[in-house]
Order: structure tokens, then C-alpha cells, then sequence
């Protein structure tokens, strides 16, 4: 199902990253990273859609996923933050079946905001997403995230503040944004 090209709608954007892959893939190679790769996007997607988003992308090393859009959600910004801490522990039992030389680490960015549905690329190769600063917000922050880490905007983290009352503040200066975004570092305890 999709949502119509054109439109504005509020989004809250979850980006996923694994950290270190190229390293990983220097010294493993890929034959050894790829199933590695394959059952934590099989797992991020999973858990995304338990939550009601949809998965955007794959990227790479990468997912990125899409919260209240297309079918709304009163609690979007509380569905994907879940989400990520269930990616998270999804990453520790990864690596609980892998050895010491091999693991995962993944670290996670969300914003909320305004962004548009639109069809991307050429005439013979497009694909339907959504744009605008939300998307490139979430995109800095996971690469802000330190492994284990969930960063979220601090316009999403009003919405989950109760949940998550000591979550300390942090600002960083991100390419192609002229002033700092503020977030917040969420715990790795148990999900809400």
C-alpha cells in the first residue's frame, strides 16, 4: 500500500546502521558477512512491521523505516522507538550465535517532522519514498549513534519523554545542517 506521491505528511523516520561493515568485509569477506547482513535486515524488517512501519529502504548496511505513514498512529514516535530497542536486542542474539572475531554492532537515529511522498530517479528507474529533513536528520544522527546507541531528535523525544525521563541531551554539528541538532541518548534498558 502506498501513500500519494505529492503529499505532506508527519513522519518519524528510523535509519539502522551497522557500524564497522567495511572492516567486516575486508577481513571476513563477503561470502562469510552476507547471511550475517540477510538475517539482520530479515530481523529489522520484522520488527518493523510488528510495529506498524514500513521499510523503506535497504541500504548497503542499512534500513531505513517509516512510521504513521500511510496509515496514521497517534503513538508513531513511541512504535519506532520500540522498534529500535527490539533491532537492538535482535543484534544481541545475532551475535550471540556468531564468534567473538565477528559481531554486529548497529547504531540508530530517529526524527519526527514534515516530509513529502514522492516518486525518485528517472523515467526508466524510479522508486516511491518520501523526502524532506526529517529523513536527512535521522540519516545524521544514526551516523552520530554509537554502537548499541538510539538517537532521537529531540522534537520525537517530546512525545516518549515520559518514558524515558533521564535521557540525557546531546548536540551535533551534521553535514548540510548549519545549526546543531539536539537529541537524545536513549538507554539500552528494556523497551516501554
Amino acid at each position: 500500500m502506498h501513500w500519494e506521491a505529492g503529499r505532506l505528511s508527519e513522519v518519524t523516520v528510523l535509519f539502522a546502521d551497522c557500524r564497522g561493515y567495511t572492516r567486516l568485509t575486508h577481513e571476513l569477506g563477503i561470502e562469510k558477512l552476507t547471511p550475517i547482513t540477510e538475517e539482520f535486515f530479515k530481523r529489522s524488517a520484522a520488527i518493523i512491521r510488528e510495529h506498524h512501519g514500513i521499510v523503506d529502504h535497504f541500504l548497503g548496511d542499512a534500513v531505513m523505516a517509516l512510521f504513521n505513514v500511510p496509515i496514521k498512529h497517534d503513538d508513531h514516535v513511541l512504535r519506532a522507538v520500540t522498534a529500535a530497542f527490539r533491532i537492538q536486542e535482535a543484534v544481541d542474539g545475532i551475535n550471540g550465535k556468531l564468534h567473538d572475531a565477528l559481531q554486529l554492532a548497529v547504531g540508530i537515529g530517529i526524527a519526527t517532522g514534515t516530509a513529502l511522498a514522492t516518486n525518485m530517479g528517472s523515467t526508466n528507474c524510479s522508486e516511491y519514498t518520501m523526502v524532506g529533513d526529517s529523513i536527512n536528520i535521522a540519516s545524521r544522527l544514526q551516523g552520530k549513534a554509537a554502537s548499541g546507541e538510539i538517537l532521537v531528535t529531540d522534537e520525537a523525544y517530546k512525545a516518549i519523554s515520559a518514558a524515558f525521563p533521564d535521557a540525557v541531551r546531546v548536540e551535533y554539528l551534521v553535514k548540510g545542517i548549519s545549526q546543531p541538532i539536539a537529541a537524545r541518548r536513549l538507554s539500552r534498558g528494556p523497551a516501554p
